[in-house]
């Protein structure tokens, strides 16, 4: 039986390039000042309010109840933030493009990383989504609502591939950022294959995601306090969705290679 080629032809590709966002357009006002940080404000408070009340139901809540609750929580509170972020004109996003994602079921969804706000964007598109947070997280009552979702630590590598394994089998979806971290500038860093070994182990296919900015808030060194000029646009759209085949590492470069080459960015 012959080998089967080290990299197979996608099942999707991502379709052409958009052009490039327009940069803000205004400059730092007391209308942009006060909504920016009202909208700081909320975060917070939705972030903590939530993770008060998820903490004990992760307890309380057997994993069957308590992860799909914790997850459409979350799913829910990101893309009204979102919409709360448009209202008060500091973002404008183009989101319809991953749309197609409200459906999706046993994917590993993989973006590039250009700012934490990547996260929301995608997850609010996504549901019954798994995400892999730092370890020791868990244990932080203000952060319950990774806990009741059932998001993986990432104490240990054993550990997050039988635990990222077990949820893509069972239907949920896994947003992992092949990078490991924020860009810096925009281009696209290594990816790592970890990503890559979780697919193959799960039998699931990786689905990319394109987002692109015109800003570079909350991108690495950016702290959340610090006032961006407004408005805020972000883009995402489906890139290629393909199966894992031959060595992950030979896999992830050659579809970082493809992921800039649908970003029309560079690689570093």
């Amino acid at each position: 039986m012959p080998a089967p080629p080290p990299h197979p032809a996608p099942a999707a590709t991502a379709s052409p390039r958009p052009p490039p966002l327009a940069p803000p357009e205004r400059a730092r006002g007391l209308r942009d000042g006060l909504a920016f940080y009202a909208m700081l404000a909320i975060l917070g408070g939705g972030f903590l309010g939530w993770g008060l009340v998820a903490y004990p139901l992760s307890f309380l809540l057997p994993p069957r109840l308590g992860r799909p609750l914790g997850r459409r929580v979350i799913t829910a509170g990101f893309g009204g933030l979102l919409r709360l972020m448009e209202r008060l004109g500091l973002v404008e996003l183009d989101l319809a493009g991953i749309e197609p994602l409200r459906g999706a079921r046993g994917l590993v969804v993989a973006p590039n990383h250009l700012a934490m706000l990547d996260v929301m964007l995608v997850v609010s598109r996504l549901p019954d989504t798994v995400c892999i947070m730092k370890a020791g997280l868990e244990r932080n009552p203000a952060l319950g609502g990774g806990r009741l979702a059932g998001y993986i630590p990432n104490r240990d590598p054993r550990h997050v591939i039988a635990g990222a394994t077990e949820a893509l089998r069972a239907g949920a979806n896994l947003l992992v950022f092949p990078e490991g971290t924020r860009s810096p500038d925009g281009s696209l860093g290594p990816f790592h294959p970890g990503f890559a070994l979780i697919a193959r182990r799960a039998g699931a296919p990786v689905q990319t995601v394109l987002i692109e900015s015109n800003s570079r808030y909350l991108g690495k060194g950016w702290p959340i306090w610090r006032q961006p000029a407004f408005p805020l646009r972000y883009r995402a759209r489906l890139g290629e969705r393909v199966a894992v085949g031959g060595p992950a590492a030979g896999f992830a470069e050659a579809l970082r290679e493809r992921h800039a080459a649908a970003l029309g960015t560079t690689t570093r």
